[in-house]
């Protein structure tokens, strides 16, 4: 027998730091587990779980139980739903096999009638939303005060983990999975990493975060006096403001609505939150585009509504056009109160696009802005694994028209110069049998006239823009002048040239090969929101999807979604197109939350179908049908 085998059955398998291989006799002990290392959350498992109702004194007495013990026995942990004074129930939907591996996750579920919240903060479902992220925001701030996120960080001989936490949520309030309200019950998902000292359990320190710290941060967050009445209603009044007016651009004939009084500077390029101080100026709409729009709570509401067409937005460096697209960017997202952009709405499928040298493209008809390139490559079905500029905003802007998007944004600093214009001198030089790419100069009057896409267009250097824009915004200081007359005398004074060209051709619907995702089976990571790692079969080194083009991501959470997504997908038979995909997505995220495509999983937050898909098109991998 060797070494090894030797202290496994003399300590019962459990490793380093084990105290023998005798159990303790306890009426609420499971079987032990001999540290296997499954995934006791998967599907075949849970079908098999039995809940054991418990106590908070006997999770107590258990976690003391296992003091010193090795590590796998905190797997014993699994299977019990825990009482907590008849206020709320706790389990561990996933219980670490190593005080090295991803965090335990658990979940309490407090019914609302045993909360503070006011019933009026859930009488429908967009009021649930907006009162699962107050409570999530409160449950952080709680967390913080306590100091329970704070991880330790020992040596082997000391005590490491301890760390207690809830996804930090960001200026826009959004559909997640740590904080949910459904079914007459507030769900709070938390990742604790349950305390070891080398690779064996810390049972005092654990009762004391499970079975006292828990109940403090519910009780404070959850089930204090009600001091904050009037903040959560007015929070998911607010959030139901937003969601009307964004509902009602269609009817008001506007792709966009900017309150008057917003701020729209933020406190530095990394921090969403508003800059404050006395230089900052607040919006004020230019008196042509005033418009008033009635919300159910708020009531009147006035500021600027961009009509549809194409909109121009011009002034000077530093005087606030980035600002004005960057929030209008955001603008399909509800803000929390004091953002400062609460009540600034977009179209809901408004896209913000960039050009991304290096990016994949799978198939994609780009002969509306590329074509009559060298050696008669095809542009009806442009494939690409290191895109130029010019070819990967081409690709970009079809691939949104597919899904039936009605309004692109593009910023000219992110931009390729020679996809957004041609001058003159440049015309004169190469002829246009000679040049593949027609500029988006071209193209953007008839986008809107045959297919009723708007654009909206920061340029700072671009004057033939000026010809085809039905309204013109000059920045000065951060006020907005509407400029829209005297640029149509510029432009009528010295003409742009710009070509006839045959007219647009239609998107072409795709149908993507969704046994081509099946990498996403093996392992993957999100390090950011920028990005999902991933190694390909039979593989050590990780592939990169890179999402950092996708500016409307505004959480890591939705990157973990669309990992879920892409995973959830390759298992699927496929045969529908890129677009009913995605619809047939979003009505199954409508009806049964973020759950249809994991459960019990703590931070995923909800992203739109523009960014899913995009996604899917970055794929390296992927292949149509």
């Amino acid at each position: 027998m060797g070494r090894g085998e030797y202290y496994k059955n003399k300590y019962g398998r459990g490793g380093r730091g084990g105290r023998g291989g005798q159990r303790a006799n306890s009426s609420n002990s499971q079987p032990n587990f001999r540290g296997e290392d499954q995934d006791w959350t998967d599907s075949s498992y849970q079908n098999k779980r039995v809940i054991k109702a418990s106590t908070r004194e006997q999770l107590r007495n258990m976690l003391l139980d296992m003091d010193r013990k090795p590590y796998n026995f905190y797997k014993e942990l699994y299977g019990y739903e825990f009482d907590f004074e008849r206020l709320f129930t706790l389990k561990f939907d996933h219980v670490q096999g190593d005080p090295y591996a991803s965090p335990s996750r658990l979940c309490v579920t407090l019914p609302l009638n045993n909360s503070r919240y006011p019933e009026s903060a859930w009488t429908n479902k967009s009021r649930t939303v907006a009162l699962a992220d107050y409570i999530c925001r409160s449950t952080v701030a709680v967390i913080s005060e306590l100091k329970a996120d704070h991880k330790a960080r020992g040596a082997w001989h000391e005590g490491k983990g301890g760390e207690l936490r809830i996804e930090h949520p960001s200026q826009n309030i959004i559909l997640r999975t740590s904080v949910e309200v459904q079914n007459g019950a507030i769900l709070l998902r938390f990742c604790v990493g349950l305390p070891a000292k080398g690779r064996s359990i810390c049972g005092h320190w654990a009762a004391e975060i499970c079975a006292t710290t828990v109940y403090q941060i519910v009780i404070r967050a959850c089930c204090g006096e009600p001091t904050d009445k009037n903040k959560v209603e007015s929070w998911v009044k607010c959030y139901e403001d937003q969601e009307n007016l964004r509902e009602q651009l269609d009817r008001a004939q506007l792709v966009a609505f900017v309150p008057d009084g917003a701020v729209l500077p933020r406190a530095a390029g990394h921090i969403d939150t508003p800059l404050g101080g006395k230089s900052v100026v607040p919006f004020k709409s230019p008196p042509s585009l005033k418009t008033t729009l009635q919300c159910p709570n708020k009531g009147s509401i006035t500021g600027m509504g961009i009509r549809p067409g194409v909109t121009l937005i011009a002034g000077g460096g530093f005087h606030g056009k980035t600002t004005l697209l960057s929030a209008l960017k955001l603008g399909v997202y509800s803000k929390i109160p004091g953002d400062g952009r609460e009540y600034l709405v977009t179209t809901p499928s408004a896209t913000k696009i960039r050009a991304e040298d290096g990016r994949q493209i799978t198939g994609v008809d780009i002969s509306n802005f590329i074509n009559n390139l060298p050696q008669n490559k095809d542009t009806t079905k442009f494939y690409s694994c290191d895109a130029s500029g010019s070819t990967s905003q081409a690709a970009a802007i079809m691939e949104y028209l597919e899904l039936g998007g009605k309004c692109l944004m593009i910023d000219e600093d992110t931009a390729a110069t020679n996809f957004m214009i041609r001058d003159d001198k440049i015309q004169m030089l190469l002829s246009a049998d000679k040049e593949p790419i027609k500029p988006y100069l071209y193209r953007a009057r008839e986008l809107y006239d045959r297919l009723g896409v708007s654009s909206i267009l920061v340029v700072g250097g671009a004057g033939d823009y000026l010809d085809i824009a039905d309204t013109v915004l000059l920045l000065d200081n951060y006020i907005v002048v509407d400029v829209t007359d005297r640029a149509k005398e510029i432009a009528s004074s010295r003409p742009a040239h710009l070509p006839s060209l045959p007219p647009m051709v239609s998107p072409k619907a795709r149908t993507p090969d969704l046994g081509s995702l099946s990498p996403f089976r093996e392992k993957t990571k999100v390090p950011d929101k920028t990005s999902v790692s991933y190694t390909m079969r039979g593989e050590e080194n990780f592939s990169v999807l890179d999402l950092s083009a996708l500016e409307q991501l505004v959480e890591i959470g939705q990157t973990r979604f669309i990992n879920e997504v892409l995973q959830k997908l390759s298992s699927q038979k496929g045969g529908q197109t890129l677009k009913e995909l995605m619809e047939a997505l979003s009505g199954e995220i409508d009806r049964h939350g973020l759950g249809c495509i994991k459960d019990n999983s703590n931070w995923l937050c909800r992203p739109r179908i523009q960014e899913i898909a995009a996604a899917i098109n970055r794929y390296r991998h992927l292949a149509l049908r």
